[in-house]
């Protein structure tokens, strides 16, 4: 356990490039897999489900939408959609075989499917979907720009997506403490629920990658979007953001 725990430290280097961070998150995700519910819940002190309830209640009213959800995990968001939406169809998207095992047994719903593929490469027709949606998804994109470029090529002109996910201030400060924060707080859950502190760790490397909420809403306007609506939970460190494709 105590190897386990330096071994926390090291994580950055795992995930310093594209093609490091995509085998990562593959053994990472699918070692998280079998508690990844439990694992949310807790974290966020409960509220998970509450912040994905208000991204789905963020979107616009769409009549028989074609819906893609991002890193689906095991479905929350896609059971969202598809209730808010009943005569969508709606695909979830996810990089590890176990996350859509979980999601396709707990799945309900005639019209939601779920698949097994890269964020970045979906295998989707040009402009064909109109809702695009991820919870904890754009951070863990290998590439965020290769992420985003993608979500812009299969939205339709004046399509939407909504991305839930940590986010990061400008101040140099409270970066610091949020990693902190984050690293010991998530690790603690990887430790109670996997004997393993490197299990949601993780995400504090995640987050120091990511840019901060300015230059993460440069990226996304340079991408093809307008920013419809921002939100922020958790005490400033969750962000729902709502965008639209323009170009």
């Amino acid at each position: 356990l105590m190897r386990n725990w330096r071994g926390v430290l090291g994580i950055e280097k795992q995930i310093d490039s594209p093609d490091k961070k995509r085998t990562f998150n593959e053994l990472h995700f699918s070692a998280a897999s079998s508690r990844y519910d439990i694992a949310t819940r807790a974290m966020s002190l409960g509220r998970d489900q509450a912040w994905k309830k208000h991204l789905v209640a963020a979107l616009p009213a769409v009549v028989a939408p074609v819906c893609v959800d991002l890193a689906s995990g095991t479905g929350d968001v896609a059971f969202l959609l598809a209730d808010r939406f009943p005569d969508s169809r709606i695909t979830g998207i996810d990089l590890t075989e176990e996350m859509v095992t979980l999601a396709q047994k707990r799945n309900p719903f005639d019209n939601v499917s779920f698949t097994c593929r890269d964020m970045a490469e979906t295998g989707l027709d040009n402009a064909s979907i109109d809702i695009v949606t991820g919870s904890y998804a754009l951070r863990n994109a290998p590439d965020l720009g290769e992420g985003l470029q993608e979500v812009n090529r299969i939205l339709k002109t004046g399509g939407c997506a909504a991305f839930l996910d940590l986010s990061k201030s400008a101040h140099s400060v409270s970066q610091v403490s949020q990693y902190w924060l984050l690293k010991c707080w998530c690790g603690l859950w990887g430790t109670l629920l996997h004997a393993n502190p490197t299990i949601h760790a993780y995400i504090a490397d995640s987050l120091k990658q990511f840019p901060t909420r300015d230059d993460y809403y440069l990226l996304v306007k340079k991408s093809g979007f307008e920013i419809i609506s921002s939100r922020l939970f958790y005490f400033g460190m969750l962000e729902l953001l709502v965008i639209r494709k323009v170009s």
